[in-house]
Formats: structure tokens, sequence, C-alpha cells
């Protein structure tokens, strides 16, 4: 059969928290950390629920892909508060960010799918699309990629509010692929630039960060994938001796071949190695 590629994007709740605060996690306890502004911490608090916002707009269409309008409908619903917060909140109703995502490809014999998956300084927010995960396993849909990218947003509210009340009326005419066209193209036209982390380092550490989070979700397959990227950005390091990279090289292989048992009661240790090597790359690298 002829294969074709269907892109579903899912953004789930925030983005992966920026470099510097991930790496501030094990910064030694005499470091000064300088206190954020009133206008700094609004911001944040905005980015924040713009993704949550586009992130249940993006559920809802890969629940749609899925023939799932009921789970679709509760994420528009969800989306639709979220808008409502930020119109009361800001003074413009247009919003640009620059966040890090988690992205994971799935694939079966004739598709390709995509989404995006955020992470809020290691805790991967699953429960939202959990039952999509479930909908996935029962219909073989396999993970074949995981790994960070850099995505920069723009979202005007007023055409957030115009998308979300259409596709609603859709879902109740039970015309699913309109509405899915819909959510498709304020997602789409959201995204203004998605690229990889162009720093091998930076790369490293954030996939990490990723890694950490879906081990922690049981997601082990997707924890075993990003670590699958994190070796292929070990070649790209200089400054440091072959043999310590082949043997950290060689410690990434035998942890994924523990994750392909699946067993919970590894988390611990695993979470423990992931910790140490990011204070690794840190001290390397500073």
């Amino acid at each position: 059969m002829t294969k074709y590629t269907l892109a579903c994007g899912i953004i789930l709740a925030v983005a992966l928290m920026q470099s510097s605060i991930i790496l501030a996690v094990d910064a030694p306890k005499n470091d000064t950390i300088k206190a954020k502004t009133p206008i700094e911490v609004q911001r944040e608090k905005t980015q924040s629920l713009e993704h949550k916002m586009m992130g249940h707009i993006n559920l809802a269409k890969f629940a749609l892909g899925l023939k799932f309008p009921s789970e679709a409908t509760h994420h528009i619903m969800k989306a639709q508060t979220i808008k409502d917060q930020l119109e009361s909140q800001l003074p413009e109703l247009k919003i640009n960010s620059t966040f890090n995502y988690g992205k994971v490809t799935y694939a079966d014999k004739h598709t390709v799918k995509e989404h995006y998956v955020p992470v809020v300084d290691d805790v991967l927010l699953i429960s939202d699309y959990e039952e999509i995960f479930d909908h996935l396993r029962q219909l073989n849909w396999e993970e074949v990629n995981a790994s960070v990218v850099h995505v920069e947003i723009s979202v005007d509210l007023r055409e957030v509010k115009s998308a979300l009340d259409e596709s609603l009326q859709d879902i109740n005419k039970k015309e699913y692929d309109k509405a899915q066209n819909v959510l498709t193209a304020i997602f789409k036209n959201a995204i203004l630039v998605e690229e990889e982390i162009a720093d091998p380092v930076l790369s490293i550490v954030e996939n990490m960060s990723l890694a950490k989070a879906f081990l922690n979700n049981g997601q082990y397959d997707k924890a075993r994938f990003t670590f699958k990227s994190v070796q292929k950005r070990l070649a790209n390091v200089s400054g440091v001796d072959n043999d310590v990279m082949n043997r950290l090289s060689s410690d990434l292989n035998h942890l994924q071949a523990e994750l392909r048992k699946k067993d919970p009661t590894m988390t611990e240790s695993i979470d423990d190695r992931i910790d140490q090597w990011r204070k690794t790359f840190r001290k390397w690298f500073g």
C-alpha cells in the first residue's frame, strides 16, 4: 500500500522549562539566583496559559483524527476556558512565545502521526491525554522516535475563539473531518518556527529531562527513543575525552535494553542515573 503522512500535533499544557532553569536544579546552593520581576512572572504565567490552551486545541484535533469526538469536545471546552482567562488578563489579544517541546512520532503500516509533549520541571502532564494514549495502543500505533524541538508560536485570541466555536458546531453536526481541519489550521498557523536545538550540549540536557519525564510516567518506549536522540548528539560534543563519551554511549545502550523490559521497579535507579548524567554535563560545560 502507498504510505502517506498525516501530521497531527499535540501540545498538552506547557513546554519544557528553558535550559537555564533546568540547569539551575543542579546548581550549587551558594549560587546567587536573581529574583524575577513582576513583569517576568506575569509573562511566564501568560505563556503557560497560552500553551495549555494550544495543548488542548491539539489534543482535540488529534482526538478527532482517531474518531474520538467526545474527547475532542472535552478539550475544546478546556481551551475556551483558558482563552477567556487570557482575554481578561492581557491588554493585547496576540501572544508570542518560544519553548522547547518533546516531539513524539507514531507510525503504523500506512500513516505517520506526530505530536508535541510538554514538560514542566521534569513532570510530564500526562493526565490530559492518557485516554488518547490508551486509544493509540488499542490501534497498534508504535512510537518510532522522540526528541526535543524548539518551537516559536504566535497566537491571536480572536482567531482562536472563532476556530473553537466553529469546531464545536461542526462536532455537534457530526462533521468531524471539518472540525479537525479547523483545529489543524489554527495550530499550524500558530507555529512560526520548529527546529532541533542547535547546541548539542543543550540538546542533550533537554532530551535527558524529557526522557526522565517519560520514565516517571511509565512511558518506557518514549523514554527509550529519547535516549537514542541523546546518543546521536553525543557525536557532536567537543572538548570531552572520546573514552568518556564512549562509556556514556555504552551506558545509554544498556539503559535502552533495560527500558524494553518496562519494569516499574527500575524507575528510581534510572532516574538517579539521569540526574547524575545531567550534573556531569553541567560540570563539563558549566
